[in-house]
């Protein structure tokens, strides 16, 4: 009878976004997503309760069995399609994402163009570059020229064509510096403005989960991410935890078709050639052994009998974005955590993962404070424990909050 005994290492995870909210999409081998198979979870969609009742002995009476919400836990290395993005080529993870409130946008690429002014920390970018204001949030520019090498993140973007960025240069940027933008998927969070907006904001999935002979169904899905985190020199990984409603068990074989990337994924480190820092925190590059982003996003499921188990689909509700590291401590005239906290300092953040075009990620941090630095050891060296508050500055062009924007590119 061993062959009946699943085996979760031939397991396969498929995830479509739902047209109507808990309405099967029914996934297929094009919606199946890479995963790590020890850094996944479900719940059973019933629970116990003691038994009070008499019985007449002092044996207690049969369990009360009730349901419950089902919770899904899954770890993911992140990783670009390693292709030029268009707008059906999309991030291995672009479903997650969605359903976590994450809305995506792509952006066709921009031809590489002269600067037409700049300083150590802006350009102006040419007459082909868009005159909609924030329309570039989250974007690197990726420079030639004079600055070749560099991959500034848009911080900000007027209508005027002058970006912000997150990267601070020896020299004010001149017309010798050419910048391009390559095509992209950015991901931003949202915050529906009324019913129709959560349709599109925070939409519902469909999760399949095969595992190694038996389906699991489960409907009405949404997320949160619980962390994005990478150790220097290694790739990402980010945790969704996904709340929605079982929908069944059966026998099943994995589908057939299923093609998952199987390129490596990118790391965070500048490499041989870069010259933006792979991590900064107020345009200066911190020396960090690992770095954790969480939304800290409230998820929920309303009671509800209307449904098998007597439970509705998840709920996103507020966020508490949060940037932790454990920088190396410097000398007061090179940076003063405390001083920043005194000063109730605001300043810009960006995280930069090193790969082939079509398999690069950027997280640009916007705006953000220092909310908590304790002293800490690595090795024999000083070192903080730093805690930074993301804050949303507004909107972007297409109506998402920017306290974190991930961009593949």
């Amino acid at each position: 009878m061993s062959e009946n005994v699943i085996d979760i290492t031939n397991v396969a995870m498929l995830l479509k976004v739902e047209t109507t909210e808990g309405v099967d999409a029914a996934p297929t081998a094009a919606d199946a997503f890479p995963f790590e198979t020890d850094g996944y979870s479900y719940n059973s969609p019933f629970a116990s309760e003691a038994s009070n009742e008499a019985t007449g002995t002092k044996v207690a009476g049969a369990p009360l069995i009730v349901g419950q919400p089902a919770e899904i836990s899954i770890r993911v290395r992140l990783k670009g399609a390693n292709a030029t993005y268009t707008s059906s080529v999309k991030p291995p993870h672009h479903a997650l994402l969605t359903i976590a409130g994450w809305r995506g946008l792509f952006t066709a690429a921009v031809a590489a163009a002269a600067l037409t002014a700049g300083t150590t920390n802006s350009a102006t970018l040419g007459a082909s570059f868009s005159s909609t204001a924030r329309a570039y949030l989250g974007m690197p520019l990726i420079m030639s020229g004079l600055a070749a090498g560099a991959h500034p993140l848009v911080i900000e973007y007027t209508a005027g064509r002058l970006a912000t960025l997150s990267d601070e240069f020896a020299s004010v940027l001149t017309v010798g510096t050419s910048a391009e933008i390559a095509a992209n998927w950015t991901y931003a969070g949202t915050s529906p403005q009324d019913a129709a907006a959560r349709l599109t904001d925070e939409p519902t999935g469909t999760l399949y989960i095969y595992e190694d002979g038996n389906l699991l169904k489960f409907v009405a899905c949404r997320a949160s991410l619980d962390s994005l985190s990478a150790d220097t020199a290694k790739p990402g990984f980010a945790t969704f935890k996904l709340m929605g409603i079982f929908a069944g068990e059966t026998s099943a074989a994995i589908p057939s078709g299923i093609a998952l990337p199987a390129h490596s994924a990118p790391t965070l480190v500048q490499g041989l050639t870069g010259v933006s820092p792979a991590f900064s925190v107020n345009r200066k590059p911190l020396m960090i052994s690992n770095f954790s982003l969480a939304d800290a996003a409230e998820l929920s499921s309303m009671e509800d009998p209307n449904t098998n188990f007597g439970f509705g689909s998840g709920l996103i509700g507020g966020r508490v974005p949060m940037l932790s590291c454990d920088p190396a401590k410097t000398h007061v005239a090179v940076r003063s955590t405390l001083s920043d906290m005194q000063n109730k300092a605001q300043f810009c953040g960006a995280v930069r993962f090193l790969g082939a075009a079509g398999n690069r990620i950027a997280i640009t941090l916007p705006l953000m404070q220092t909310a908590k630095s304790d002293p800490a050891l690595r090795g024999k060296k000083r070192a903080e424990q730093n805690d930074y508050r993301l804050m949303t500055n507004g909107r972007d062009a297409q109506g998402r909050t920017t306290e974190k924007i991930l961009c593949f590119y």
